[in-house]
This record gives structure tokens, C-alpha cells and sequence, in this order.
């Protein structure tokens, strides 16, 4: 790993008039093509079009999922997030970040001159033969502005179970609950760890096309259609509910109803009443740490239908997602028995496990003839240890033993001996079988695994 570095491209702000742009092709949204040329042509007179131009790119090479442009008086910090971690970027001055925001806005079909009022849009864009989306939105803060892209590829590349890193048995075993008759099935996770992808798909894993699916959501909701799945509205903004519409749907005897969100208790007592006496199925989901944790909270919701929500719940499923080791520069390393008793891994067990690639300190930095070397980076992660991301599942399957403990004493240290007794996996069991696999290190699951500061858990 000690050779000599290669020179590397500069960052957004880098680069010369004289250099040809990336292909950052953008795809404004207009009434017709003329109206779009005519975006186009404008955003490309202003003179900071290339800084613009070579952010995206940068970014969209470099994987970023967000860009995050913070406007002080002293210039413009630029992050990138990648594979979940904020980075710092090089920052522009402020005359190069002004003009760049104007194109993203223009761009966007906003009001460049408008630096206080919340503005968000969308820019389809396409880069070296793949189409995004970017979600952008701006809003003045005490300090300047704030602005925030979310980018998307615009067809989905995590299609099943396996893509999102499940394991082949509990691949079964959720599949076998999402087709389950007459229960309650809930969809949990920690914020930002990727539950609506877990949604799209869990859902899509489901038999659509021998049972009936109907999902009742709000207007506002970004859930994407599904094939086979009815979509049915209600606008809350103008005081409708689930109920508005849910009334005349089951007059159609639908056999699964898919709720992203529960709303109100009326529709919970309704649901309850559905699935135990007519026998339908219902799928929702909630935030949430753990999969107990979410069913706890649920039923705390709403007291008034706890008995019947526990005793309709089939299962509930639960996730983090960890980065994944690079396959390229991962370093394997032996594990002590201790570390092994740690972790819970029988002895003989594993041989291997695997940490990110760390640099060694300075001093050691040298060749035979005493002289500095830089280390390369590796092509694939750029130097990060790590490339790309997978989910971490747990699984809690409810018999009448973990619903009896349930309405016992509803809290997580009551209920979860029960539940391993049972055979259920938590997360941190789980995620020792990634770190077994090669599949994350272990100072990964820890990070991820780590009580949240309260600092965070206020944020959340």
C-alpha cells in the first residue's frame, strides 16, 4: 500500500475556464422545449455556470447523495454526503457561490433574487448516461442561506430484499409475514436509516398479485406508485383523513389496506375492528429504534386499541444501515479469543475479520532511502475505507408468548428476554453476523449501534 499518490482532479471550485465541462446534462422542467432551451441558454450567460456545472459533477462522481451549501458573509461551506458521512469540500468565495445559486435556481424555475423565503424545486440531470433527480431546497437562516440538494437516480437500483444486504432465511421469513391473513405488519426504523427504500421494497416482495393491496396516503405524501398497488388520497390540509376515503373503499372488500401513516385513532379502531373480524390485512410503518421499540410505541399511541393491536401484529422489522467495507483496500486482520467471546462468535468459528484501510502514522511514511512517500488512494473508495451502504434487519415475529409479555409490562427490558428466548435476533446480533461476513467492521456496527447523544435525539 505504500506507493507513490497520483495527482488528483480538484474539487467543485476547481478547474480552468479551459478545461471542457463535465456532461452534466440538466433538464429543466418547462411547458416546452423552446421554454427549456431558453432556461438553459440563460443559466449558461451567467458566469458562474462552470462552478456550477463542476459541483454537480464532482458530487455525482464522488456517489454524494446530498450537497449542503451553508452562505455566511465570509463565503460559501460546501459538504458532500456520502455513503451517510458529511464531508467538507473545498468552500467557494462568496461572489462564485452567489452566481452559482442563481443557475441552480433558474435552473429549478425559482426566484434567484429571493435569498430569505423557503424555495424548493426539482432538476432532472442527467450524468455519463445515468438520470437523477435533484430535490433542492433553500432557505434564508440568521447567518445568509441554507441550501440543500438531495439526489436520486431516477429509477431505483435497489429493486429486492437482497439488494438492501437481508439475509436469504429472513428473506423467507418476511415474506412469509407480508402474506400472512387477517394481522397487523409494521415497517420500523431509525430516522435516516433508509426506511422508506425498505417500504418500497418490502412491499413490492409481497404477493400483490393474488391479493387485492390498496394504500390510503395523503396528498402530500412522496411514496412512489407501485404496480398492483391502488392509490387512494385524502387531503389533510383540507381537514380530510383516511376515513374520508376509507368508507367507500371497503365497501370493495379489499383484502390488504397499506397505511404509511395511521393518522388518527378512529382509523385504528376501524383497522383493529377490520382485520380481526373480516379478516383483511394491514401494513404500516413507524419510526423507531428497535423493532420492540416500535411496537411498544405503537400500542402507547394508541392505548385505546393496545389489546387488539397486539394481538393482531404478526411482525415487525427494524434496520440500520452500515457502510460497506471496500472490497478493493479492506485489511484482514486475526481476532482474539477475547474479541471473539465479545462478539459472541463461538472459537474456530472465523478466522478473518476485516477493518478499513488505515494510513500509518507520518514517520512511517518514508522508503528504503529515508525519503517521504504519499500513500495512494484506492480508485474505488477514494481513499474513504469504504464504498457504498447495506441494512442491518431484525426481525420480531409475535407469537402468544411475546404478546402475553407485551401486555404484561410493555418496555423493551421485559419484553426483549422473552423475545430472544423465542429466537429473535437484535440488531447488534445481527450486525455481528456483517462483521463475520465481511460485509462492515466492527468500529462501524459500534458507530451506527451507538446510543444516540441527547443533542441528537432532540433533532429526531
Amino acid at each position: 500500500m505504500l506507493r507513490r499518490k497520483k495527482k488528483k482532479s480538484g474539487g467543485p471550485s476547481g478547474g480552468s475556464a479551459q478545461v471542457a465541462l463535465p456532461p452534466v446534462d440538466f433538464k429543466p422542467k418547462a411547458d416546452d422545449k423552446q421554454q427549456q432551451q431558453g432556461i438553459l441558454i440563460a443559466c449558461r450567460g451567467i458566469e458562474q455556470y462552470p462552478a456550477a456545472v463542476m459541483m454537480l459533477a464532482h458530487a455525482l462522481a464522488g456517489r454524494a447523495d446530498q450537497i449542503l451549501l451553508d452562505y455566511s458573509k465570509q463565503g460559501v461551506a460546501v459538504r458532500y454526503r456520502v455513503d451517510g458521512m458529511w464531508e467538507n469540500m473545498p468552500p467557494m468565495d462568496r461572489p462564485t457561490g452567489d452566481g452559482v445559486l442563481v443557475v441552480l435556481k433558474r435552473l429549478c424555475n425559482l426566484e434567484p433574487t429571493d435569498r430569505r423565503s423557503r424555495q424548493q424545486g426539482v432538476l432532472p440531470v442527467a450524468f455519463k448516461g445515468v438520470d437523477w433527480i435533484i430535490h433542492f431546497v433553500s432557505q434564508g437562516i440568521p447567518t445568509g442561506e441554507r441550501v440543500l440538494m438531495r439526489i436520486e437516480p431516477k429509477k431505483p437500483v435497489l429493486n429486492t430484499l437482497g439488494d438492501l444486504g437481508m439475509r436469504e432465511k429472513m428473506q423467507e421469513q418476511l415474506k412469509s409475514l407480508l402474506n400472512s391473513d387477517s394481522a397487523l405488519f409494521l415497517f420500523s426504523g431509525a430516522p435516516g436509516h433508509g426506511l422508506p427504500t425498505t417500504w418500497r421494497v418490502g412491499l413490492e416482495a409481497a404477493d400483490r398479485f393474488v391479493r387485492d393491496f390498496h394504500s390510503i396516503q395523503d396528498v402530500t405524501s412522496e411514496d412512489p406508485e407501485m404496480i398492483n398497488i391502488a392509490k387512494h388520497t385524502f387531503d389533510s390540509a383540507a381537514g380530510e383523513s383516511p376515513m374520508t376515503v376509507l368508507k367507500s373503499l371497503l365497501l370493495k372488500q379489499p383484502d390488504v389496506l397499506i397505511f404509511p401513516e395511521f393518522v388518527n385513532a378512529d382509523v385504528v379502531k376501524l383497522m383493529c375492528e377490520e382485520v380481526l373480524e373480516e379478516h383483511r390485512y394491514t401494513i404500516t410503518r413507524i419510526v423507531a429504534g428497535s423493532a420492540i421499540e416500535a411496537l411498544l410505541k405503537l400500542i402507547a399511541t394508541y392505548k385505546a386499541s393496545a389489546k387488539e393491536l397486539v394481538k393482531m401484529t404478526c411482525g415487525v422489522i427494524n434496520q440500520r444501515l452500515v457502510r460497506r467495507l471496500c472490497s478493493d483496500c479492506r485489511q484482514p486482520f486475526q481476532p482474539s479469543p477475547q474479541l471473539l467471546q465479545k462478539l459472541g462468535i463461538p472459537p474456530g468459528r472465523v478466522q478473518t475479520l476485516y477493518q478499513p484501510f488505515i494510513p500509518p502514522p507520518p514517520e512511517q511514511r518514508v522508503d528504503a532511502n529515508g525519503k517521504p512517500i504519499e500513500i495512494e488512494i484506492c480508485r474505488k473508495c477514494d481513499g474513504r475505507g469504504y464504498y457504498g451502504r447495506a441494512a442491518i434487519f431484525e426481525v420480531l415475529q409475535l407469537d402468544d408468548t411475546i404478546r402475553n409479555a407485551i401486555l404484561s409490562n410493555p418496555s423493551p427490558a421485559a419484553v426483549l428476554p422473552v423475545a430472544r428466548q423465542q429466537g429473535f435476533l437484535t440488531l447488534q446480533e445481527e450486525g455481528v453476523l456483517s462483521v463475520a461476513t465481511g460485509l462492515t467492521s466492527l468500529q462501524e456496527l459500534q458507530r451506527v449501534l451507538a446510543p444516540p447523544r441527547p443533542s441528537q435525539s432532540k433533532r429526531s
